[in-house]
C-alpha cells in the first residue's frame, strides 16, 4: 500500500518482530523501528535520554523523528504507545496510514521480557523499569484504536493479521 502502517503497543507485544516480518513480506515496503532509529542517531537508548537528559528532551527528540516519519509512505513503523499519546504525534502518523495497536497479557508480556532480557531480568532494578515501562505505554490503550491480541500469536500469525488489517484500512 502507498499509506504506511503503525504499529504501536507496550513493549513485548511485538511491534518490531511483527514489522520486520511485514516489511519482509510486502514487497517495497521498509520498516523503521522509531526506538532503534532514536538510539542510532543519539548513542542513546530512549531510556538513557529520559535519565541523562529529561524526559522532554525524549519527548523533543521522539517528535522530530515522527515529523520526519509522517513524510514517509509504504513504510511499517513500529513506535512506542507513549509516543504516540501525544495528540501531534498521533495525528500526524494517524494521517500517513491506519494504528495498529499490539497488546498481550500482562503474563505473556513479561515472559517475553524475560527472554529478551535474559539472565538481566533476575535483577529486581531491570525488572521494576521493564514493569514501570509496560505501565506507562499500556495507556496507548485508552485511545480507542483498533487493537490485535498478539498473546497466543506467533509472530508469522501477527504480521499476516497486520498486513490485512493495513489492507482493508487503507487506499492502496
Amino acid at each position: 500500500p502507498y499509506r504506511n502502517l503503525i504499529l504501536t503497543g507496550t513493549i513485548g507485544a511485538g511491534k518490531t518482530g511483527a514489522g520486520r516480518r511485514i516489511s519482509q513480506r510486502m514487497d517495497g515496503s521498509q520498516f523503521i523501528d522509531v526506538e532503534i532509529e532514536l538510539q542510532q542517531r543519539e548513542g542513546y537508548t530512549p531510556d538513557q535520554i529520559r535519565e541523562t537528559f529529561g524526559e522532554a528532551r525524549l519527548r523533543s527528540l521522539e517528535s522530530e523523528l515522527v515529523e520526519e516519519m509522517s513524510l514517509r509512505r509504504s513504510t511499517v513503523i513500529a513506535i512506542s504507545g507513549v509516543t504516540l499519546l501525544d495528540p501531534v504525534n498521533r495525528e500526524l502518523l494517524a494521517e500517513t496510514g491506519p494504528i495498529l495497536c499490539l497488546t498481550a497479557s500482562p503474563g505473556e508480556l513479561l515472559r517475553r521480557l524475560h527472554v529478551m532480557e535474559g539472565g538481566r531480568f533476575h535483577d529486581p532494578a531491570v525488572r521494576s523499569i521493564a514493569v514501570g515501562r509496560i505501565k506507562r505505554e499500556s495507556a496507548v490503550l485508552k485511545l480507542g484504536l483498533s487493537t490485535l491480541d498478539t498473546t497466543e500469536l506467533e509472530v508469522d500469525e501477527v504480521a499476516q493479521q497486520a498486513i490485512n488489517f493495513w489492507m482493508t484500512q487503507s487506499d492502496i
